[in-house]
């Protein structure tokens, strides 16, 4: 894991997916109106950036290939010039504000998301840096509906845009559906990313480091969990069970309903392979994930100490 001691340079990204607008219109604007950030942390350089703008431009999730699929090394380092407009992009990205790795020139890299799930602001960290970490605790104190989601990550593996900073929050804001805007939580949004930079200043002047530690719920990836199917690539048999859609972050245990079939049965949650009986299931019916054949995440909640 990499770690600073300062953060000097700082990325607020959106449009990593081209239809997520909250992120999509809280670039343009700041890009427009940059007294709108410009005070929040004059310790650190802040950048922003459109990350798809052809997607942007298409209000579509991608053109070619999911960019936030497109930042692993061996992705990165492909002799052949790809022919998929995110590889190519994702390349360009990794050129401006990496490279990705030890020598990244890149502190913290705010990347702002839509889900349709019922994710509230859901603050998904793919490592344990001490600023992520502590700054997102605070966070879950200051606004209501904020979720800490850990999805630890390899980072020379992974494929997420921020994994080229030396430490990311990937910023998951939801229900909304996707191509359209929500005032409220548009505003929530901006917020939030203004207090990480104010909070990212604080740090910078010692003063994060020294606040008491804030016990949190921490919510850790588990696995993925597809829609039943006959065969991979058949069409899906059941739909998220009325009673668990929506209940992001609740508990679901062994015996609970987890899908209806078309033909009105339910199906019970059998429980996980290592006797475990309780999880924690996010991104439930997010609408980007059909694609992907994931039906919800399931995490495991622990309280801790950050």
């Amino acid at each position: 894991m990499l770690t600073m001691s300062l953060i000097k340079n700082i990325v607020v990204a959106g449009g990593t997916h081209g239809n997520e607008r909250t992120g999509v219109r809280l670039v343009e604007k700041w890009m427009e109106h940059p007294e709108c950030y410009s005070s929040c942390c004059p310790s650190a350089k802040v950048e922003l950036v459109l990350s798809n703008p052809e997607a942007v431009r298409l209000n579509r999730r991608y053109r070619d290939h999911d960019l936030n699929r497109a930042f692993s090394q061996v992705c990165l380092d492909m002799s052949a010039e790809p022919e998929e407009y995110e590889f190519r992009r994702a390349r360009e990205l990794n050129r401006i504000y990496g490279l990705k790795g030890t020598g990244t020139k890149t502190d913290l890299l705010l990347d702002v998301h839509n889900t349709g799930a019922n994710m509230g602001l859901c603050l998904i960290l793919s490592a344990r840096d001490p600023f992520t970490m502590k700054a997102s605790a605070v966070l879950t104190q200051e606004f209501k509906d904020a979720w800490i989601y850990y999805q630890p990550e390899e980072r020379s593996m992974s494929p997420y845009f921020g994994t080229v900073a030396k430490a990311d929050v990937c910023i998951e804001i939801g229900p909304q559906q996707h191509g359209t805007l929500d005032a409220r939580l548009f505003e929530e949004s901006e917020s939030l990313v203004k207090r990480y930079l104010e909070l990212a200043d604080e740090w910078n002047r010692g003063e994060l480091q020294k606040r008491a530690p804030i016990q949190v719920e921490v919510f850790t990836q588990l696995r993925d969990l597809g829609y039943p199917k006959a065969w991979a690539g058949a069409p899906i048999e059941a739909m998220i069970h009325p009673d668990l859609l929506g209940r992001d972050f609740g508990e679901l245990k062994k015996g609970d309903k987890l899908f209806r079939s078309f033909d009105g049965k339910d199906i019970l949650y059998q429980g996980e392979a290592d006797g475990r009986e309780s999880v924690w299931p996010i991104f439930i019916n997010e609408p980007a994930y059909y694609e992907k054949d994931i039906a919800m995440s399931l995490t495991v909640r622990t309280e801790e100490m950050w």
